[in-house]
């Protein structure tokens, strides 16, 4: 689950609210003073503490994926084998993609908006740095359990944890398109399958 800030000072406000109404509406779509008037300030507000919308999808970008990480993080950092902590991150992964379906389309709208702007580059390093994260993530308890003797010593953690993030991207996009989808039970069943071949005992 995604958590507001408790208190939020008027910057975060902003971010708040930004993501709302750009998850509701996309970012072409979205107005300023959508935003303003969803944070109940003034447009003029917003540009205090933003210089664009670009700056200010970017800003909503970040707290996104800090919240998720956290999440992703705190998770994997429980007292666990490394067989256990796979299916507990992919459990609250696919938690994330079933509560917050609307906001995985903003990447995907952004993009197609910037393609050929200045914010092209920014977002795609963005985007690298994110990936490159998470993929390092899953490869450190994939390494950690193949050294406690939970996980195969055969397995290339690099690559798997590559593709364990391309699976809970794709199933992102495909819960956007697809309402039917049930991404809890999907990665449910993903991890039954691959912690079978991944773990030294069935899990």
């Amino acid at each position: 689950m995604i958590v507001a800030t408790a208190v939020p000072g008027k910057r975060q406000l902003l971010v708040e609210a930004a993501a709302e109404v750009f998850s509701t509406h996309g970012f072409t779509a979205t107005r300023v003073s959508d935003i303003a008037a969803t944070a109940g300030v003034g447009k003029g507000t917003v540009y205090e503490y933003f210089a664009s919308k670009e700056e200010l999808f970017f800003a909503v970008f970040e707290w996104i994926d800090g919240q998720i990480r956290q999440q992703v993080e705190l998770t994997i950092a429980r007292p666990a084998c490394a067989c256990d902590q796979l299916r507990a991150a992919l459990a609250v992964s696919a938690g994330i993609v079933s509560e917050h379906r609307g906001l995985f389309s903003m990447n995907l709208d952004f993009w197609a908006a910037s393609r050929g702007s200045a914010f092209e580059s920014r977002f795609t390093d963005a985007c690298r740095t994110l990936y490159a994260r998470y993929r390092q993530l899953v490869a450190d308890v994939i390494r950690r359990g193949q050294a406690e003797g939970d996980l195969r010593g055969d397995i290339d953690a690099a690559g798997v944890a590559a593709l364990i993030v391309s699976a809970l991207d794709g199933l992102a996009v495909q819960c956007w398109f697809d309402d039917a989808m049930d991404p809890v039970a999907a990665v449910d069943s993903f991890a039954t399958a691959l912690l079978g071949g991944l773990c030294r005992e069935p899990r």
